[in-house]
Order: C-alpha cells, then sequence, then structure tokens
C-alpha cells in the first residue's frame, strides 16, 4: 500500500469512536465530543466524552485506543472530563458527575488508575490547570443557561486536591451583544443555549479563561476573556470567538482544549457536529492555535479540514499557506457507482432529529452527489454492504493526487460486535477510466477506521479514483458520508479578490454583509476577519461572492479581506477593508 500518514492529518480525527444509542430502539451512531490533549513524558494523551478509553500518540496523526473498563476507571465514561498533567501522574476528574479525582503514572496501562480523593467536587463541565509558576491548581466549570449562569472558578488545595477558599463567578454571556453566541446554522437563532466548556491557563503573565457559547450545529463556537489573576473579573476578548468554524466540510469548534505541542505550537482540539441520527453525534477535530504578540488568543480554521502538516518545529500558525499542503479535488464531481439505496432506513428512527437550516434533508436521500458536496450531514449510500459494491469518481482531468479521506457513513448497522468493527476496502486509480492500478489494499484491515485519511508517500497522475467495499464496519451498508481527495490539478491558483464591500446591519450590529467581485479562477473564498487590520483570525468559507457574517460583537470595529482558493492553490485579497 503506497500510504504513509506521517506528515499530514485531516479533520475530524480518525479514531475509534464510541457507538451511541441515545433512545431505546433509536438508531446507532458514532460520537466524540468535549476532548482535552495533553503530553504526558513523550506521548500526546486524548480523552473525549462517552468513549470507553482514550488515546495516544506520537505524532498526532497516528492514534492508538486504550480500552478501559469501569471497574478500572469506573468514571471514565461520562460528558466532559477534566484532565491535568502534575508531579509524573496523569490527573482525571468528572466533576459534577463524581467526587473522585484518580491518577495514573502509566495511562498506557489501564490498570494503573488509583483514586487519590474522594472529596473534589467542582461543578459540571470541569478543566483542571496546574500553574506551574506558583505551584498552584485551578479549576473552571460551569454548564447551565447563558442568562443565568457564570463559568466559575475555583482553587484546589496543591496537596489535597480538594476545594481551598472562594467560588468567583468570572464570566458570562451575553448573547443579545454577542452574535456568535447564538445557535443553529450561522447563528440564525435568539434566546437559547448554554453557557459551557471553560478551560483555564495561564501563559506567561496573563490568565485565560475560555467557554463556549452551547450549539450542537455548525456554530458550536469557543470566546475567551483575558485576566492578570486566575480568580478575578474577566475582560471579554475582543477578537472572539477566539475559535469558529461554521462553514465547510465539518463545522463548529465549541467545547474543547488549547494545549502546546511538543515543539511549542499552540492547537485547539475541539468538537464538530453531525447531527444526524441524533443532536449528540459528534466528532473530534485538531486546529492550529497561536496567542499573538499581544496575547490575544486565536484558531486559524481556515480550510482546516483540508491536510494539515504536522509540526516539526516552532512555526506560523497565523500563516494559512503553511498549514494547507494541498487543495481539494474532488469537490461536486461526478460519479458511477453500483447501486444507490432507495429506500426507507431499516430502522425508522433513524435522522429523525435533524432539522437544519443550511443543507438539504439526507435522512432518505442518498445519491451519489452527497458524497462529494462538501458537507458531512449528507451521505451515499449503496443498496447493500456486500463485498463488490463500488463508487468512482471522475476528477474532470488527469491530476496530482497527494491524499485521499474516506469518511464512512454508519447506516443501517446491523450489530455493535467488538468483533466486529473494522472496515476493508480497496482504492483503485486510473487516467483513462479503463486500465486500473492498486492505490491502497485494505481488504486485510482489522482496525475500525470511520474517517480514513491515506496520505500517500509520493504522489500518482490519476483522473478516475476507485474505492471496492469488502466489509463495513458492524454489516452496515456500503456508504460515504464524502469522498475526498486532495492535490493539484496543475493549473494556476485563481486571481486576487477585489472590490470587497463591507455593510453592517444597522438595525443588528452583530450581523454584517460582505459582497466582491468575482475572482477569475476561484472555486470558492474565505473571508477573513478581525478587530484589526493586522489579527484577522476568524473566517467564513463560502462559494459565491457574497457572506453574510453574523458573528460580531456590538462596539467592535471590524476588517475585513477576502481570499480565493481552486484545485491549484489559495491567494491572499489584494485589500483589508472596514465597514462602509
Amino acid at each position: 500500500m503506497n500510504t504513509i500518514p506521517k506528515k499530514t492529518f485531516c479533520n475530524p480525527l480518525n479514531i475509534e469512536y464510541a457507538y451511541r444509542v441515545y433512545d431505546e430502539g433509536g438508531p446507532v451512531c458514532i460520537e466524540g465530543a468535549d476532548p482535552v490533549m495533553v503530553i504526558f513524558e513523550d506521548k500526546y494523551l486524548l480523552f473525549s466524552s462517552i468513549t470507553d478509553g482514550y488515546w495516544w500518540s506520537y505524532d498526532m496523526a497516528e492514534w492508538k485506543f486504550i480500552a478501559v473498563t469501569k471497574e478500572q476507571l469506573e468514571t471514565l465514561n461520562g460528558y466532559a472530563p477534566a484532565i491535568m498533567v502534575m508531579d509524573g501522574y496523569v490527573w482525571f476528574h468528572q466533576g459534577y458527575h463524581d467526587k473522585r479525582m484518580y491518577r495514573s503514572n502509566d495511562p498506557l496501562n489501564a490498570d494503573s488508575w488509583e483514586v487519590y480523593t474522594d472529596n473534589c467536587y467542582v461543578g459540571h463541565d470541569p478543566f483542571l490547570f496546574h500553574d506551574k509558576v506558583e505551584e498552584r491548581v485551578w479549576a473552571s466549570y460551569g454548564c447551565d443557561d447563558l442568562s443565568v449562569s457564570y463559568i466559575k472558578v475555583v482553587e484546589l488545595d496543591r496537596k489535597t486536591l480538594e476545594p481551598i477558599g472562594e467560588v468567583y463567578d468570572c464570566i458570562y454571556a451575553d448573547q443579545a451583544n454577542r452574535g456568535w453566541e447564538r445557535p443553529w446554522d450561522n447563528h440564525t437563532g435568539e434566546g437559547w443555549g448554554y453557557t459551557e466548556g471553560s478551560q483555564i491557563f495561564r501563559h506567561k503573565d496573563r490568565w485565560y479563561l475560555t467557554y463556549s457559547g452551547y450549539s450542537l450545529h455548525k456554530c458550536y463556537s469557543n470566546g475567551v476573556y483575558y485576566s492578570d489573576k486566575p480568580a478575578s473579573d474577566y475582560e471579554y476578548g475582543t477578537n472572539n470567538p477566539c475559535s469558529h468554524k461554521n462553514t465547510g466540510y465539518i463545522g463548529s469548534a465549541g467545547h474543547g482544549a488549547f494545549f502546546e505541542d511538543m515543539h511549542g505550537n499552540w492547537w485547539n482540539v475541539t468538537c464538530s457536529a453531525v447531527y444526524v441520527s441524533h443532536p449528540f453525534e459528534r466528532r473530534i477535530n485538531l486546529y492550529p492555535a497561536a496567542i499573538d504578540d499581544d496575547g490575544m488568543l486565536y484558531v486559524n480554521s481556515t480550510l482546516s479540514d483540508y491536510p494539515i502538516s504536522l509540526p516539526t518545529a516552532k512555526r506560523d500558525h497565523y500563516n494559512t499557506q503553511s498549514q494547507i499542503p494541498w487543495m481539494l479535488l474532488s469537490k461536486d464531481k461526478k460519479a458511477t457507482v453500483s447501486s444507490t439505496d432507495d429506500k426507507m432506513p431499516l430502522n425508522e428512527n433513524f435522522g429523525k432529529e435533524v432539522y437544519s437550516t443550511e443543507v438539504p434533508d439526507s435522512r432518505y436521500d442518498h445519491n451519489v452527489n452527497m458524497a462529494f458536496d462538501e458537507d458531512n450531514r449528507t451521505f451515499w449510500s449503496a443498496a447493500s454492504g456486500d463485498t463488490g459494491e463500488w463508487i468512482c469518481v471522475d476528477l474532470d482531468k488527469v491530476c496530482d493526487v497527494n491524499a485521499i479521506q474516506l469518511s464512512f457513513f454508519t447506516y443501517n448497522l446491523m450489530s455493535m460486535d467488538p468483533e466486529k468493527r473494522y472496515h476493508q476496502y480497496k482504492v483503485e486509480y486510473s487516467t483513462d477510466g479503463v486500465n486500473y492500478e492498486m492505490l491502497a489494499d485494505k481488504t486485510d484491515n482489522k482496525r475500525f477506521v470511520p474517517h480514513d485519511y491515506l496520505e500517500l508517500e509520493t504522489p500518482v497522475k490519476a483522473r478516475f479514483i476507485k474505492v471496492t467495499n469488502k466489509y463495513m464496519a458492524g454489516d452496515a451498508f456500503f456508504a460515504l458520508g464524502d469522498f475526498r481527495i486532495f492535490g493539484n490539478d496543475g493549473g494556476k491558483a485563481p486571481a486576487a479578490v477585489e472590490n470587497v464591500v463591507a455593510v453592517r446591519d444597522a438595525a443588528d450590529g452583530r450581523n454584517s454583509t460582505i459582497t466582491w467581485n468575482k475572482a477569475n479562477g476561484a472555486d470558492g473564498y474565505i473571508v477573513k476577519y478581525g478587530h484589526a487590520a493586522d489579527k484577522l483570525y476568524n473566517q467564513y468559507q463560502v462559494y459565491t461572492e457574497k457572506a453574510d457574517v453574523r458573528t460580531l460583537t456590538n462596539g467592535i470595529d471590524y476588517f475585513f479581506r477576502v481570499d480565493s482558493f481552486n484545485e491549484s492553490g489559495y491567494t491572499e485579497g489584494k485589500s483589508v477593508v472596514k465597514f462602509q
């Protein structure tokens, strides 16, 4: 197999997400949410809600799963775990759900967990932080109605890890003035939501307190407050939301954690919305992040569901081009298939919770176009999961192909037997649609790979890419949420965007409309914006010459630039503009 997935990765992370059945007799989906990533010794550890275990990696690309039973770590399989590294141990706390604090000095051994104290009560969605400067431990927490609930901070005793001193009400939501805190796709809802998923940490002499504006949709985002002390009044960040991604293939960047990698680069590990089988159907994403020279925390989510280069040293996470080695070649391309499912789902409850303002309803429409529409909430399905079912895409021309992502959709699952949790298939390529060569043979694979990402050691010249099924996990139908191909079509990058016009809604300053002239050769656009001309930290991805940006905060001025991209490259816009 001509693959070596060590130089890049692609969101969502390809890990062994757990099966979930939320309602008796309801559909089965897979979920990963509320993640925390830490470094212990020379390894990355990744914890998530509802997983029956956790993962470890040397490079953040290849992850290995550690299965953990209830007897080994009783409170593991809950929501929003708090994880901290201190004194040669990994510390685990479930917060609101349990008062016990666990620790392990050998987390790759599931038998190593022990209870350190049974009296560490902090509230819902806790986060633990060890301040090495002053050798103190702090916890932030909170998960409640955004109209009444604060994110709180309390100190934990350094030795006993039990709460001490005053509980501080630190930050709160203000949806009436902050567009990004609104729920639903592109923040079209009003008056509903939670304040949750906080994180407290220190960088140099500045304290950071992040939180999520609750939503189960693609607009799920994080905000940040700043202070010079951990338990005090915090100042709302003018760069909010500090992490946001409500457009593109897979959206949302809420409820997760910021951390530094082994090279000193910042990242945001976070959860993204699927919301087809159930509202809690989610995945885990990893976005480049940074703290700028003024101490502002931000995430670079530009094309962050394209391949991202793995770090080998300290680097600039603001520079978009350094994070995008290859472009997408497969969007809206024509394809042929062995069959298409056109019947009612075997489980009539499948997708019953779906309601969206943005995408077509894919509950009962599984045509082949759904595999190439760049939306993870739609999918193509064959009429069975039989060996030999296939899908073949035509890229229109011979291209350089560097990587492929196959996001298998959990549809008509017949079994949750752990022995049947694996995918088997093969990928072939051709320049003429007649003569095919093997690109990746995974017909003997025994791993569960729901978002399998195949990075080629050397690119191949191909116009046609064909995937043939051998076995789908759980005897499910052969279904793909998206069949994504990355590389370069050998053409020219698009022209730079000109004549950008930014208009703020006079009746509601949380909203704005950005328009521009069509750029020659562009397939899509990235609207970059921020509170300063040199701090364009947020973005919208669109495929027309207009964007409705609804994430603004009243009282803050904004600057905009529109970039363009196609199958050959990415081009920054010519100018930065303010509102008219």
